[in-house]
């Protein structure tokens, strides 16, 4: 294989691996809002059952929408039958591995 040949084939891999990231990144946020909902308070379920994942132009987030997630997350001072505050912050330390993990294994797939 001639320098051409080689070139063209590390082109092809990048194009495949660039494709991949945004559903990658998708997954494992997928992975970060189960966990995440897991801690989430639950006063009626609403909270829990609005949170979402969302596609971006180059991957995800984990949404939780209104203020009212802002305040059960920020709010230290309140007190939680079921749940806790920083429900998605601890989610998003506590994670870190394995959302790399999940980016890493999705984009190998990309690779092969």
């Amino acid at each position: 294989m001639g320098s051409a040949g080689f070139e063209a084939l590390i082109d092809d891999v990048v194009a495949r691996v660039e494709e991949a990231v945004p559903a990658a990144a998708f997954k494992a946020m997928e992975h970060v809002r189960e966990v995440a909902v897991s801690r989430t308070p639950i006063e009626t379920g609403n909270l829990r059952g609005s949170a979402e994942t969302k596609p971006e132009p180059n991957g995800a987030r984990v949404y939780f929408p209104g203020p009212y997630a802002r305040y059960q997350e920020f709010e230290l001072g309140l007190r939680h039958e079921q749940g806790q505050a920083l429900y998605l912050t601890s989610t998003i330390i506590s994670e870190e591995q394995k959302v790399l993990e999940i980016v890493d294994e999705e984009l190998r797939k990309a690779m092969e």
